[in-house]
Order: structure tokens, then sequence, then C-alpha cells
């Protein structure tokens, strides 16, 4: 390898960046963008659902029961409502934005802040799913006891 010197510098070949290669970065910086986006509607979807499903639930429950429609157990409604409001707080949280200061000139802080905003997200919304979940087990559980 020639070490720099005055009379031989060293040098480097470039090249410019072929149309494909500047498709995929664009595409991979609209997809990083897009993350948290595509979470936002994870959460409404969630936050329709955990609305929908106490009202289906009591449908559900006077068709079964009939007039006289009652759980015997107070605690399962507690715990299968509090499931569901539970799922939608995480749901509701998720779509609040966080402070995070970014320099504006710097690509990788860019880069970095969606990717904190998407992690962010993931976690409230992994929350709210399984609460969700877990309302409507106990939902279902309590309907056949």
């Amino acid at each position: 390898m020639n070490e720099p010197t005055p009379t031989h510098p060293i040098t480097v070949d470039t090249s410019a960046v072929s149309k494909y290669d500047e498709s995929l970065l664009d595409s991979f910086s609209k997809d990083v963008a897009g993350q948290a986006t595509r979470l936002d509607d994870l959460a409404r979807q969630l936050i329709t659902l955990n609305i929908a499903i106490p009202g289906l639930y009591a449908t559900v429950l006077k068709f079964i029961s009939g007039d006289k429609a009652t759980l015997q157990e107070p605690l399962m409604l507690l715990i299968i409502f509090g499931a569901w409001l539970l799922a939608l707080g995480f749901a509701f949280t998720s779509l609040y934005p966080e402070p995070y200061s970014v320099d504006p000139d710097s690509p990788s802080d860019i880069e970095q802040y969606f990717h904190h905003s998407a992690r962010r997200k993931l976690k409230w919304l992994a929350a709210a799913g399984l609460f969700s979940f877990f309302g409507i087990c106990f939902a279902v559980f309590s309907l056949f006891v």
C-alpha cells in the first residue's frame, strides 16, 4: 500500500449512486419512517376492538341467559372489563407523542427517532393486545361457567 506523500497522494475511486441503489435507499427511508404510522393504524384497530367487544359481550350474555342475564361471579366481570379498559388505555397511550430531541441535520439522529418511536409504540401495543386477549379469554370462559 502506498503511503501518502506530497508527490503521491492517496486516491479513492468513486462513482455516482446507481438508480437501483437510489431506489433501495429511498424505499428503506420510507419504510423506517412508515413504521410509526403502521403502528398507529394498529392502535386505532385495537381501540375500535376494545370499544366494540364489551357491547358484543353484553349482547351475547343477554341472548344466552335471557332476561335474567347476570353473572354469578362479579369478580369475573371486574377482571374482564378491567382487562379491556387497560388495553384501551395502553392503545391510547401508544398514540400520544413522546418528546425526543433530534438534530435535523443528522440523518442518523432522524433514523434513531423513528426507531425509538416505533419501539415505544410496539411496547404499548403489545401490552394492549395481551390485555385484549386476556379479557376475551375470560369473557368466553365466563359464558360457560
